[in-house]
């Protein structure tokens, strides 16, 4: 896997990609998604999940025959999906990081296969790098729909109804401490909704659009919001105010 696809999907502007159907939602989201890691740290992750790959394609040669397996019979996503039915694999990923992660990390490095093939290539005219762009949109699809690790305050419930009721000193102590990452969670949203809201004001306002319909579906793929979020917040601005 080629680092330089990722930095690719990482740094080309979002305008750059309005031809290409779902680059945009695919780009803003899952940079959204793992911008708590550096860009070091998702060159790692690639090398890491090119890695177990590599392995797993190498075990399936060893138990089915060299000559009958081949890593490009299949694509990357499938060939990831095995590597995360291994047993070993949670222990070679990087600590911090989920299979959620490496799915959105893995949609950014496909979505950078077709930023690469398309950049010499008339507009619209994207028919050999579909089979990618398909690949990289199911690979953010699945991110999704795979259930977040536990948190600690589910940890210590299940702890709790297994008979391991804390000590009264460190209840209370594990109290502050949900109390706290709660706080620290609607802070996080709360930020993170403002941010988006500034930009979405920012986008509308320095943009010609042909009507505020494409305006509203062009600015929520760009913040991760829905078209309908775009428009209540442009819609509670007055008119010719400038976004504060």
């Amino acid at each position: 896997m080629n680092p330089h696809l990722l930095t690719l999907a990482l740094t080309t502007p979002l305008e750059q990609l309005l031809e290409l159907p779902n680059a945009v939602r695919i780009a803003a989201c899952a940079r959204e998604d793992l911008q708590r890691f550096s860009a070091e740290q998702l060159a790692q992750m690639l090398a890491s999940m090119d890695a177990a790959i590599t392995d797993t394609v190498t075990l399936a040669q060893i138990k089915h025959g060299g000559e009958l397996i081949d890593r490009y019979e299949k694509r990357d996503l499938d060939w990831f999906i095995e590597v995360t039915n291994q047993a070993k694999w949670p222990r070679l990923r990087s600590a911090p990081a989920t299979d959620r992660d490496y799915l959105r990390l893995l949609a950014l490095y496909k979505l950078g296969v077709v930023i690469e093939a398309t950049a010499d290539t008339p507009s619209g005219i994207i028919m050999p790098a579909v089979d990618a762009l398909m690949e990289s949109l199911e690979s953010l699809v699945l991110a999704d729909l795979l259930p977040e690790p536990p948190s600690m305050e589910q940890l210590i419930e299940e702890a709790w109804k297994a008979g391991l009721t804390p000590e009264p000193v460190a209840a209370d102590e594990v109290r502050k401490a949900q109390s706290q990452a709660v706080r620290r969670a609607a802070d996080a949203r709360h930020a993170s909704n403002r941010a988006a809201r500034q930009k979405a004001l920012e986008l509308f306002a320095s943009n010609t659009y042909r009507t505020k319909e494409e305006a509203y579906r062009i600015i929520g793929a760009q913040v991760c919001k829905a078209p309908g979020t775009i428009k209540n917040w442009i819609a509670g601005i007055p008119k010719d105010s400038p976004p504060k």
